[in-house]
């Protein structure tokens, strides 16, 4: 199973699969399936390998997540755990600075439970990392190599969602995240001629043969899918 064979259409974007131990950006503006992408992947690939993973929220709680994803056709495979991070935000902003050390022992405990069949991990969102961190910019890109790199190094394929809007300030994913991921998978809105699309754009991955092309990104009744169509 490659996980690029989990949504329709998204092997014309990429020839070979996203290689495995990456750590892989989502960006994109609000409402362009970041979270839907993520979860059909990672849903898809492990029930289909036989594989395990753990999905991270820092945003929804579970319940909202998952009712979410089943309004876009998207069933949770019984080897992703949701790891519900959301109420930390409210219960334990005053010592936010425990919060990257909380997510890395929670995925490395996972890890050591399951062995090599665990092999997968989202974040949801670096946004709302952020928010808890009280951390200078300059700084935080060796925080999250000091998260990033653990995982590399246990072979999980990681994807991390990262909303890129003008209320962060900067556009995080041309700066540091972008040098410290492997792969950066760009969606976004696209209005023409009155009409409204979502695209899907392989911007960067390494080791990995990819068109640079924007594809047209779609919620159908069997979930997502991607072609290719004209959009700019």
């Amino acid at each position: 199973m490659r996980f690029i064979d989990t949504i329709e259409g998204l092997d014309d974007i990429f020839s070979t699969d996203i290689p495995k131990g990456s750590v892989v950006l989502i960006t994109g503006a609000p409402g362009t399936l970041k979270s839907g992408i993520t979860f059909s992947i990672l849903s898809k690939y492990l029930n289909n390998a036989g594989e395990f993973g753990t999905y991270i929220t820092l945003e929804q709680s579970k319940d909202n997540h998952l009712a979410n994803m089943e309004s876009m056709g998207l069933e949770l495979s019984d080897n992703l755990s949701i790891s519900d991070f959301s109420d930390y935000r409210l219960q334990y902003d005053d010592f936010s600075g425990d919060l990257l050390n909380l997510i890395e022992t929670n995925i490395l405990q996972y890890k050591q439970k399951m062995g090599d069949k665990f092999t997968c991990v989202a974040l949801d969102s670096l946004g709302a990392l952020y928010s808890l961190l009280d951390v200078e910019p300059q700084k935080m890109r060796k925080r999250l190599y000091h998260l990033f790199e653990p995982l590399r190094r246990e072979n999980l394929t990681t994807f991390v969602i990262l909303e890129t809007t003008a209320s962060l300030g900067m556009n995080y994913a041309d700066k540091f995240e972008g040098y410290l991921a492997d792969g950066i998978i760009e969606l976004g809105i696209h209005m023409k001629d009155n009409t409204t699309k979502r695209y899907i754009q392989a911007r960067k991955m390494r080791a990995s043969a990819h068109s640079m092309d924007p594809f047209i990104l779609t919620v159908s009744d069997e979930g997502l899918k991607v072609y290719r169509g004209n959009i700019f």
